[in-house]
């Protein structure tokens, strides 16, 4: 399967208005590392988005590796846009249940342990400290990156799936730069406006990724390629 303008405009539009949803669920993360490092926010924020990049190329590369296998199973269940239904399953679990894969959370906390351990650092291993750390919150799990995941995997290429999540990621910087940036004077209630909002964006996606697959097997009539 070969990446198309339209799926490519969808990765970036979900990344850009998965704002809300972004800051309300790793704001506190990319604030804190902000404002413990003894870094420059700018490079805080470019080192620690560069290794969660990373993750999310990696986990993509994955998922589209073993993408072919969903696609088989798609359609010898009858369901061409099986990834996608999934992954927006998965979503809508998550925020109701907060659903997660089980080994996510061990894996990020493992890594972080050992890449980002350490209390003393130098300029060089401070920078390395934020690289690291970035490269093990990538692992975190999020409903909306389970979604993309599987958008990934039904690419059924390793190198078309690590650049979906390669593209979802950079799409995701804007929104978390912001975070850490504006972190020292956000006030509780804007706070709480933006986990609100939060949620009503992840609902959105999960609903759409649902659609998008319903629509690939004309269960629903497509509205637009960059939607569903």
């Amino acid at each position: 399967m070969t990446i198309t303008w339209q799926q490519v405009g969808f990765i970036i539009l979900t990344g850009l208005f998965s704002a809300p949803h972004c800051i309300g669920m790793c704001g506190g993360i990319v604030s804190a590392v902000s404002l413990n490092s003894a870094a420059s926010t700018q490079k805080s924020m470019l080192l620690y988005n560069a290794g969660r990049i990373f993750s999310y190329t990696l986990l993509g590369a994955v998922m589209g590796t073993v993408g072919s296998f969903v696609d088989v199973a798609g359609k010898l269940a009858g369901v061409q846009g099986l990834a996608s239904i999934i992954g927006g399953c998965f979503l809508l679990l998550w925020l109701w249940r907060r659903f997660q894969l089980p080994f996510m959370n061990r894996l990020s906390s493992f890594l972080h342990k050992r890449l980002a351990g350490g209390a003393k650092r130098t300029a060089n291993q401070e920078s390395g400290h934020l690289l690291a750390t970035g490269i093990a919150f990538g692992f975190l799990p999020c409903g909306l990156t389970y979604a993309m995941q599987m958008t990934a995997a039904s690419t059924g290429s390793g190198l078309e799936g690590a650049a979906v999540m390669a593209l979802f990621g950079l799409s995701t910087f804007p929104a978390l730069a912001a975070a850490a940036s504006i972190a020292s004077f956000a006030s509780k209630k804007w706070r709480r406006f933006m986990r609100k909002a939060s949620v009503v964006t992840a609902i959105a996606v999960g609903i759409i990724s649902i659609l998008r697959g319903l629509a690939v097997n004309s269960v629903i009539p497509s509205i637009n390629p960059w939607l569903w």
